[in-house]
């Protein structure tokens, strides 16, 4: 039987040689893939480098490994990713958590007293990251999480039972269709935002589902129906929290200030690229 030592060692050079990572990509991939298959932190696979790893355990590895090789998002091959300091569970109907949306998490926290209680939406929450993580960081507020699709209502309930998340509700909604008229102090979405043949869907993206990703021809189309359809269930002086793609920054304000919102500003994720927009609605 291998070490954990060894057995890093392997992984982190088959991972080098059958992806073209780099050798820093690939020790935290092969890192990622150990703790979670051995159920162990960084810390003890530094601890216990030269314990060995049963059959049992080296088998999974090794079938995690050849599956990464062969293309499948490391996220859906766990089961689960780190988001905003926190693990959430993920299965390959919904999209893949990333660092860029915490931006739109931080930005939006900073209009959310924490001693207030608010009314908050997550408009398509997908696997409820954003959702779940503002109620977690504001406990005294009420967060709605809505999506039109079944694999991602089942796995944000998931993750609320995860975390033991007691000031949420999840529903299934087309968009607003199915919130009457109800109102909400914040407004938070991720929503599709690329276009039918951006050719960043055969850049990584190809494992993912195609409705979260593409919005229609020009790749705005959820966007503006978000911004237009909002005022109808946005508090007065309430605020509206989009992500975006990286060239669809000046878009979003034209919209937003069509629609009759103020206080427009914009956000950049961890590579410094406009990622979030937001801004207020007043209603004249």
């Amino acid at each position: 039987m291998a070490t954990i030592r060894d057995t890093l060692k392997n992984v982190q050079n088959k991972l080098y040689q059958g992806i073209g990572f780099s050798s820093d990509e690939a020790k935290l991939e092969a890192r990622f893939i150990l703790e979670h298959v051995l159920k162990i932190t960084q810390k003890e696979i530094i601890q216990k480098s030269d314990l060995q790893i049963d059959t049992d355990n080296q088998t999974e590895i090794e079938y995690i490994t050849e599956k990464r090789i062969a293309g499948i998002p490391l996220p859906y091959l766990l089961g689960e990713w780190s988001f905003y300091g926190r693990t959430f569970k993920v299965n390959p109907h919904v999209l893949i958590p990333r660092a860029d949306t915490e931006i739109l998490i931080e930005k939006a926290l900073s209009k959310i007293n924490a001693h207030d209680l608010y009314e908050i939406l997550d408009l398509g929450c997908g696997t409820g990251i954003i959702g779940i993580t503002i109620a977690l960081e504001r406990p005294l507020s009420n967060v709605t999480l809505i999506d039109q699709s079944e694999h991602a209502i089942q796995n944000t309930k998931e993750n609320q039972t995860l975390h033991q998340v007691t000031n949420v509700m999840i529903q299934k909604s087309d968009w607003f269709s199915a919130l009457d008229q109800t109102r909400f102090d914040v407004i938070l979405s991720n929503p599709p935002y690329l276009e039918d043949n951006d050719p960043h869907l055969s850049q990584g993206l190809e494992d993912e589902p195609l409705d979260a990703l593409v919005s229609g021809p020009t790749g705005i189309e959820a966007i503006q129906y978000i911004i237009e359809n909002a005022k109808n269930h946005i508090k007065p002086s309430g605020w509206l929290f989009i992500e975006h793609g990286y060239n669809q920054a000046i878009i979003l304000k034209d919209l937003f200030e069509k629609n009759g919102y103020q206080h427009i500003e914009n956000a950049n994720d961890i590579h410094g690229i406009h990622r979030v927009t937001f801004a207020q609605y007043s209603i004249v």
